[in-house]
């Protein structure tokens, strides 16, 4: 669970501004009620606040905006004047609508804040941002939109409600968490609050990540009431890296700050929904809407990584033989995405020369596969400082980021991405994969690259974001719109610089990988509307139970990319277990399993809230397209059980199907009566398809 109890001593910081428009007014004049759409603003006057309606119901009272200024915290309740302007059309990536800008201001010696709302035509959400306006040179490391310690209880009270916790990155086996509504945490970049059962639900995020870090914190109780909520930029926290756990003898770093005449909070996104899951995409395609996702139009990967089990015995000879083969026996068997399949070098690959990598690339050529590469850009592994960087003339201690005087690590040392010593090792081993001729990249502990520091090398960088943009667009740049890039660990934002994003931490084949993959799936299926794809890691078949190897490639092919990760080499120095062949054989080769790969689209929850613990992954996911529905159902115990799904929860009646079979047996199911009742052996899955 990610979190802290915060609601004590909370501080925070925001902006806003106002100036004059027609409303309908209040007899006293303090309450002033704006009407757009789905939404009603009340701006409170006599308290400086404002209050959120969406069609009638109040979704969010008391909002005010807080912000940092140098050493002085700022709260736009505290202003002498608030006022507002009329509505201005807006027109943006977002779509058509109209802005309210109101101001709060005249108080001596501090700039005027200002909150921005933005409204489009029948959307169930409205953005909001904020800023501090100056004459002077002004700092932040903080400015928050969204305030409210004002309780709301806009959900029925009910023990299914939750209220997410999405981390920050995927480093470490971080796990999403769906909270019951009784409870003070965190969340990074976006959260949403609903109802399991009646689907309902607030959603709230951050669609810009140029510059902050954006947290939200919130303290929730008797299962409906939120009593305080709070949406920033300038979040630190020990699941950003930036703080580390008490004992650790590494340093800690605040959030850098910005300076200017106009400093400006990172945009929100608030929406309410009637399902929260609809609410989360559309959150997702609103990010890909401000930065785009990395361009790409080849398809799902479909294909193997040398990391699952050759680990860090990868050898040429042994890489050599997978790639032959998989093009001799599950190629021609169906796995593959339009007759391409990836084979990909991992970490350990600078153990082949360039003669055997150039052997290798042309193998994978004349077998029909596309030859992948492992990189890690903001790494240094060995501690060598005073080694010259490759393709440099800088040393590795002259790029690395700082914090308190300390080198920032995480795993391995971290290097700015804006110094040239790291850009020209970018250029260095960049060129060698395109001269090579791989065609996919895996980047690695990007992590590294968003820390905080003391300084960067660009003297306008003043912030972990700010830096992982400048490094990653460098990097996209170079790699150019040919060469597939794979973000492993990463940061959930910002997005565009990679084709697909690793949805979780490493995964082996397991129930516990599975499960552990599946938390991921459960509350980040969303991401595959930011990025091209999710990448659900390596699957990992032999050494494992049949059934779990079936649990295993179903949540790969419901999540996303398809790698495989066994060791199917019987030459070279790491000979693998040929039963690892006799599963892959048996379990990648299913045309219709195979089939929902190449959809690439990740499954959603059924529902969200029925995990047997706030951190564990949900057991029921579905996908619908033009023609059918996938419905999959997991038994992530050790024991047989019985499972009934009510065909409305995934919005079918059986008048409207024509046949409902299980793809793993190839077995029609009867689809009578209201719900769907199936039996599971434990640790296994069924995957039905539902012909509409």
């Amino acid at each position: 669970m990610i979190g802290s109890n915060w609601l004590k001593g909370f501080v925070i910081a925001g902006c806003m501004l106002l100036i004059s428009l027609q409303s309908r007014a209040a007899a006293d004049g303090n309450e002033i009620e704006l009407n757009r759409g789905k939404w009603t603003i009340v701006i409170r006057r006599d308290r400086k606040t404002l209050d959120f309606l969406h069609e009638g119901r109040t979704i969010l009272k008391g909002v005010y905006a807080k912000a940092k200024s140098g050493i002085d915290s700022l709260q736009s309740t505290d202003y002498p004047i608030m006022s507002y302007s009329s509505w201005e059309k807006v027109s943006d990536q977002l779509g058509d609508g109209e802005k309210l800008t109101i101001s709060y201001s005249q108080w001596i010696g501090r700039p005027t804040m200002r909150h921005y709302v933005y409204l489009y035509p029948d959307k169930d959400y409205f953005f909001i941002e904020a800023d501090l306006i100056s004459h002077d040179t002004i700092s932040s490391n903080y400015i928050a939109p969204v305030v409210t310690t004002t309780p709301s209880a806009f959900l029925e009270a009910d023990t299914a409600n939750r209220v997410l916790s999405v981390p920050f990155d995927n480093d470490d086996w971080v796990r999403y968490s769906s909270l019951p509504l009784r409870t003070d945490s965190v969340s990074f970049e976006v959260t949403s609050i609903f109802s399991g059962k009646g689907r309902e639900g607030l959603v709230i995020g951050s669609v810009e990540h140029d510059t902050w870090k954006t947290g939200i914190r919130y303290a929730t109780s008797n299962n409906q009431t939120v009593n305080a909520l709070e949406c920033f930029g300038g979040m630190t926290h020990a699941l950003t890296r930036d703080i580390n756990k008490v004992g650790s003898d590494r340093p800690s770093k605040g959030h850098g700050s910005i300076t200017g005449r106009c400093l400006k909070s990172p945009k929100m996104l608030v929406g309410f929904f009637a399902d929260w899951r609809k609410g989360m995409e559309c959150y997702g395609e609103a990010n890909a809407l401000v930065a785009p996702q990395r361009a790409w139009k080849k398809g799902n990967v479909f294909g193997w990584n040398s990391w699952g089990a050759m680990a860090e015995k990868l050898n040429f000879l042994g890489a050599m033989d997978v790639s032959d083969y998989i093009h001799a026996r599950l190629q021609p068997a169906g796995f593959h995405n339009q007759g391409t399949t990836y084979v990909i070098l991992d970490s350990y690959w600078d153990r082949l020369n360039d003669e055997q990598l150039q052997a290798f690339v042309q193998q994978c050529l004349a077998n029909g596969q596309v030859p992948g590469i492992y990189w890690s850009p903001f790494s240094d592994w060995g501690g060598r400082g005073t080694k010259v960087m490759e393709g440099s003339n800088y040393t590795y201690n002259e790029a690395y980021l700082y914090a308190n005087g300390e080198k920032r690590k995480i795993a391995s040392l971290a290097l700015d991405p804006t110094h040239p010593g790291t850009q020209q090792r970018m250029d260095f081993f960049i060129g060698r994969f395109k001269r090579l001729g791989f065609k996919y990249i895996k980047l690695d502990f990007l992590n590294n690259g968003i820390l905080e520091a003391d300084h960067y090398y660009d003297k306008g960088v003043t912030t972990g974001v700010q830096a992982y943009n400048k490094g990653m667009a460098y990097l996209a740049d170079l790699c150019g719109e040919e060469m597939y890039m794979a973000l492993s660990i990463a940061p959930l934002f910002p997005a565009p610089y990679g084709n697909s994003r690793r949805i979780s931490c490493d995964a082996w084949g397991a129930l516990k990988d599975t499960e552990y993959e599946l938390n991921s799936l459960s509350f980040g299926w969303w991401l595959d509307r930011v990025y091209g794809f999710n990448d659900g890691d390596h699957i990992v078949l032999s050494g494992n139970s049949e059934s779990e190897n079936r649990m295993r490639v179903t949540s790969g092919v419901i999540t996303g990319t398809y790698i495989l990760g066994d060791n199917f080499s019987q030459k070279g120095s790491c000979i693998g277990d040929l039963m690892a062949r006799t599963k892959a054989e048996k379990f990648v080769t299913n045309e219709e399993v195979n089939a929902i790969g190449r959809i690439g689209r990740s499954f959603a929850p059924v529902e969200g809230y029925q995990a047997d613990a706030p951190n564990r992954a949900e057991e029921l996911f579905w996908l619908r397209t033009d023609d059918a529905l996938y419905l999959a159902v997991f038994n992530l115990t050790a024991r047989a059980k019985s499972v009934k799904i009510a065909w409305s929860r995934v919005g079918l009646a059986p008048t409207g199907m024509k046949r409902v079979r299980e793809l793993w047996s190839g077995e029609t199911t009867s689809y009578e009566g209201p719900s769907l009742t199936t039996s599971l052996p434990a640790k296994d899955v069924k995957l039905f398809k539902i012909d509409l």
